[in-house]
């Protein structure tokens, strides 16, 4: 067992430095004008290293949308989210979702997909999978578990989650986006959140009987 994990380090290592390479990529030339070739050259492998742990160029475009959410989703600590505590705990929901589809990264990510899909329709299914589904099952998860607590009265967990979700982003996204506004301030993320959490309780919260 000790010997394979040896040679698995090397493996790692070099999957690592070719999703930082692609996104390096991706974010200077977009998705069309980055082949394999540059993303091989920039990691410091070979581009048969680089189909050894990335089928093709869409895959790996989605393994970095995939590491952009984990950096923000999969970090909680199993007691950091509260099924009993829905303000809480919704309220680091919403403030992790805003922090990762507003920072520079996601907004230029976001900003060559939708201007590529159209060329590279298979981007949109890509993107949707690895990130804004992604999100959604992680808060649909935790608002089925605020439901069996007693928290919440929830007709369709799905649809909640994506109402959570429209409700956090308001149009906040959109701007950044279209470059009209600033990066909102922390403060400003505090409201947006704070904002999105009361009218989503006040919506589902269970009533007393």
């Amino acid at each position: 067992m000790a010997q394979t994990a040896q040679h698995d380090v090397p493996a790692v290592g070099k999957a690592e430095s070719i999703l930082a390479a692609a996104k390096r990529a991706f974010l200077a030339a977009g998705f069309g004008a980055v082949s394999m070739d540059t993303i091989a050259r920039e990691a410091g492998v070979s581009k048969a290293t680089v189909y050894a742990h990335f089928g093709s160029k869409e895959e790996l475009f989605g393994a970095v949308i995939e590491r952009e959410c984990e950096r923000y989703f999969d970090r909680f600590s199993a007691g950091e989210l509260d099924p009993r505590d829905v303000r809480a705990s919704l309220t680091i929901l919403g403030r992790r979702f805003l922090e990762l589809v507003l920072s520079p990264d996601a907004i230029a990510l976001h900003r060559i997909i939708v201007g590529e899909v159209t060329r590279f329709p298979v981007l949109g299914e890509v993107f949707w999978r690895a990130g804004p589904e992604r999100e959604r099952v992680q808060i649909e998860g935790f608002l089925r578990s605020a439901a069996a607590a007693g928290a919440l009265t929830l007709p369709d967990p799905r649809f909640a989650a994506e109402q959570f979700v429209s409700l956090v982003r308001a149009d906040v996204q959109l701007r950044q986006l279209l470059r009209l506004a600033a990066e909102p301030s922390d403060r400003q993320i505090e409201i947006i959140v704070e904002g999105a959490v009361g009218t989503f309780i006040r919506a589902f919260q269970r009533k007393p009987s």
